[in-house]
Parts: C-alpha cells; sequence; structure tokens
C-alpha cells in the first residue's frame, strides 16, 4: 500500500514537472515568435540597438537598458526584493520581477504583463515606464512601430534683466531663429560656442571696462543648453575661466533685437588680443593667438587632437554619495578631467579640447558633436561609478567601449589607469555607450572607482590618488597616440 501511495505521488510530481516544463517551453516560443520586428522611434530617431524588443500578450517589452541608454532615465536594481527602480526619487516608478503591481507616484498601478527576465535581461513594459516618464506613446500597427515624443521643456516668464548694452532680454518662449547656441566652454584660454543653423558670428574687443564681445545675430539657446544651464527663467548665464590669468569671466544673455540675438561677453583683466575661427559648427575666440587673418587653430601644424569629456554636468548630477559631505559625480569627474587637461596641455604635437570647463550641461549627441567637429583623433569620458541601493558594495576600475575599432585605446589607457587606481580590475570591457556607437572616432570611458558606500569614496576624494590616476589616463593616451 505504501508502495503503491508512493507510486502515485511520484506520478503526480512527475505530472507537474512535465507541465511546468511545458508552461515554460510555451512562453518561450510565445516570447520568440512575438520577437521582432517592432520598431522603437524615439523623438524621430530610430533606436536601432533595439532589436531584441518582445511582443508578449499584445504589450511592447523592452530590454531595461533601453529605458537607460535610449530614454536617459536612472535605472537601479535591487536583487534582493527583484525589483527595478525607473527615474529619479521625485518620479520613481518600481517594477517587481514577475508581478503585475508596480508603484508610482500616483499609487499602485496594474499592469498589463508582468517585468519578466530572460537570457539575463530585465524586460519591462514600454508603455508604462514611457508614460510614467512623461512621454507621449503612439502605437502604429501598420508599421509594428512605437512612437515616444519627449515632452517639450516648460518655459516660465522672463524678468527683464539689463544686458551689456541696455537692452532687455526678450520676453516670451523660445523664438524661432536660424541658429541655435548648442555649448558655451572655456579652456586652454579659448571660448568655444557651439552652433547650430547658420550664423556668422560678429565680434569686437571693447575697452572700459576690457572685454570681448561677440554677437550672434538670429540666434537663441538651444532647449537642451538652456535648461542645462537654467536659463528657462532670465536667459542669461555664466561660466567661469578656469586656470586663465587674462579671464575674469564669460557671461550670456538672449537680447530683444529684431531678429533675436545672443550675446556672449569674454571678462578681460587686461586689453588681450585674440583670434577667431571655426572648426565645423564650433567657434572658437582663441586668447593665445596674437591677431590677423583667421586660420584653423585647433590641430594646425599637424597636431593631435584629444577630447576630454566629463560626465554629467549642470541638471544632471550622476551619482551622488550622502555617507558624508555630499559628493556629486559631476563635480569628482570635472575636477579628475581638469587634471587630465593640465597635464596634456605639457605634451608636445597635442591639442586638448574639453566637452564642459565647469558645471553645465552638455547633451550626449553634443558631445560627440564637438569631437567630430574639430576631427579629433580620440574623445576619452571620465567618469565615476555606482551602484543602485540595496546592492553589495563595490570597489574596482573599469575602462568602456562600444565599437570594435576603440578597444585598443580602452585597452591601452585601462592597461595604465588599474596600476594608478590600486583597486579591483573590472577590466576593459563592451558595453553600449551612446557617445561611442554615433560617434565616428575611437572612444574610451573610464570608471576610475565607485562613487558609494562601501566602494571607493576614499581613494576617489584622495589628491595623491586623483593626481596618480589622472597621468595613468594621460600615459594610455600618449602611448595610443605614439607621443
Amino acid at each position: 500500500m505504501m508502495a503503491k501511495g508512493r507510486e502515485m505521488a511520484f506520478g503526480r510530481l512527475l505530472v507537474a514537472a512535465v507541465l511546468a516544463l511545458a508552461a515554460v517551453f510555451f512562453l518561450s516560443v510565445q516570447v520568440s515568435q512575438a520577437a521582432s520586428t517592432t520598431k522603437i522611434v524615439i523623438d524621430d530617431r530610430e533606436v536601432t540597438d533595439a532589436r531584441d524588443v518582445l511582443t508578449v500578450k499584445g504589450t511592447t517589452m523592452v530590454p531595461i537598458r533601453v529605458i537607460s541608454e535610449e530614454l536617459g532615465y536612472p535605472v537601479g536594481w535591487n536583487s534582493g526584493s527583484r525589483q527595478v527602480t525607473v527615474g529619479a526619487s521625485s518620479d520613481q516608478v518600481t517594477l517587481t520581477l514577475g508581478s503585475r503591481s508596480a508603484i508610482s507616484g500616483a499609487g499602485t498601478v496594474t499592469l498589463e504583463q508582468a517585468p519578466f527576465l530572460q537570457a539575463n535581461t530585465t524586460y519591462v513594459p514600454l508603455r508604462f515606464v514611457s508614460t510614467e516618464m512623461g512621454l507621449k506613446v503612439k502605437w502604429d500597427n501598420k508599421v509594428k512601430t512605437v512612437y515616444l515624443q519627449s515632452p517639450l521643456p516648460l518655459e516660465a516668464p522672463r524678468p527683464s534683466v539689463p544686458n551689456d548694452n541696455g537692452s532687455q532680454p526678450a520676453p516670451g518662449g523660445m523664438p524661432n531663429t536660424a541658429a541655435l547656441v548648442e555649448q558655451v566652454s572655456f579652456s586652454e584660454n579659448r571660448l568655444m560656442i557651439g552652433l547650430s543653423g547658420s550664423v556668422t558670428p560678429k565680434v569686437s574687443a571693447i575697452g572700459s571696462p576690457n572685454r570681448i564681445v561677440i554677437d550672434l545675430p538670429d540666434t537663441s539657446f538651444s532647449p537642451v543648453f538652456a535648461e542645462g544651464q537654467g536659463l528657462l527663467i532670465g536667459q542669461q548665464g555664466s561660466i567661469a575661466a578656469q586656470g586663465s590669468a587674462d579671464v575674469s569671466g564669460i557671461r550670456f544673455a538672449l537680447n530683444n533685437d529684431s531678429p533675436m540675438r545672443v550675446r556672449i561677453v569674454i571678462d578681460l583683466n587686461k586689453a588681450k588680443n585674440y583670434e577667431t575661427y571655426r572648426e565645423g559648427n564650433l567657434f572658437f575666440i582663441d586668447l593665445n593667438k596674437a591677431g590677423g587673418t583667421s586660420t584653423p587653430g585647433v590641430g594646425d601644424n599637424g597636431k593631435r587632437i584629444v577630447v576630454i569629456d566629463p560626465g554629467h554636468g549642470g541638471e544632471k548630477p550622476g551619482a551622488i554619495y550622502t555617507g558624508g559631505p555630499t559628493l556629486k559625480e559631476k563635480d569628482v569627474n570635472l575636477d579628475m578631467a581638469l587634471k587630465v587637461e593640465a597635464l596634456l596641455k605639457q605634451v608636445e604635437g597635442l591639442d586638448v579640447v574639453m566637452t564642459r570647463s565647469d558645471d553645465t550641461d552638455v547633451s550626449l549627441q553634443g558631445r560627440v558633436d564637438i569631437a567630430e567637429s574639430l576631427d579629433a583623433d580620440i574623445m576619452v569620458s571620465i567618469h565615476a561609478n555606482s551602484m543602485p541601493r540595496g546592492t553589495k558594495p563595490t570597489s574596482g576600475t573599469e575602462t568602456l567601449y562600444t565599437k570594435p575599432e576603440s578597444k585598443t585605446l580602452a585597452e591601452t589607457i585601462h592597461k595604465h589607469v588599474i596600476q594608478a587606481t590600486g583597486l579591483p580590475d573590472r577590466r576593459a570591457k563592451y558595453q553600449n555607450l551612446y557617445i561611442d556607437r554615433r560617434s565616428n572616432l575611437p572612444t574610451a570611458l573610464v570608471e576610475t572607482g565607485f562613487l558609494y558606500a562601501g566602494g571607493d569614496v576614499e581613494k576617489i576624494t584622495d589628491p595623491a590618488w586623483q593626481n596618480r590616476v589622472a597621468a595613468a589616463i594621460v600615459a594610455g593616451i600618449r602611448e595610443y597616440l605614439d607621443l
């Protein structure tokens, strides 16, 4: 009797196992059949790296990397609770693997399809996440395409603030102009203005007090630049002049002319000669020149060009450490980048350009545009690493690349940097990076250490360590360029 009971129990277990395997097989077949031809288009740009989009029971499911890398939202993972968080703390949504219940600012929401893990990839429902993040979502069944539209920046009325010539900044919304200012930065005693559209800058020197005035007719600030600089109210701002004995500061404003005009002023400590030149969509005012006929300055005389890219900036702080005095990754990145820049300036046969030289926000595409406008040899991005909340503290240095032609650059730099950091070696390795994927030159992204409680904060904040790592990055660049 007992033997018969054991046989029946075993039979039930066998049937249950077969049914479970059949269910798993059925789901995998269903998912694989739905995997697809579905496309994602964000603001008229197709996401070409989203080929593993899945459709499950009519719901478009995307790898979480699409949310973080293509849409640009911060993503966190808590292995203990198996939860994914998307967005900043103020508008964060929380999803749990295998659960149709999600948490958003509006409370608990029931999903059409639960997030799941397949082939070590976490999939989340695209429509829900996009809608919660404020994007407009449209599905075109004929062409099997999901269209996502980013929200336009909101603008408040601008107060009237007198400009250099006594005129008032323009009231109202962002004007429709022939050109846009995408970036303003200052390094190596030269001002770099990133422009889109068609404009001929007018530059003049003025005394009492000494300054150089750049007028850009029929030009406004791009929404990305304006938002990153906090210009949506006031339409005027300033940047610092790092390391210059000649310049006390740079300021800019939108003037109420017809047509609209951007004015940028370089405030000088003394009268100074300058030269202007263009490189693609970049316009330079170079205080290192003695004046005279304009000639290309960056990369002239056969010099190699290196673009140094401090990650994040402005309204995008990156990782934030709060285990002691608050540290923001954007500041850590800039400090390291400025040290690298200072060392590269001493290398003969080399020109160095920074994508940002102060706390400004440059879009990912803007960083690519700078490097490509200069026809740069390489671009090196500098970051500090982070881990999602609830995960085990991690330590280490890694250098990332995407394109095969960037691998040697990443490996060469990493070889030097890992010796300088003294941290665990997380290797030079592939990761899907926007600036490398979208650029036509070799790029590498150095994650110096983890800005995370229990991570590498003590190292990252040590000036001697910073100097060693900066020198190692430079050594890797020099070896790669054979300088």
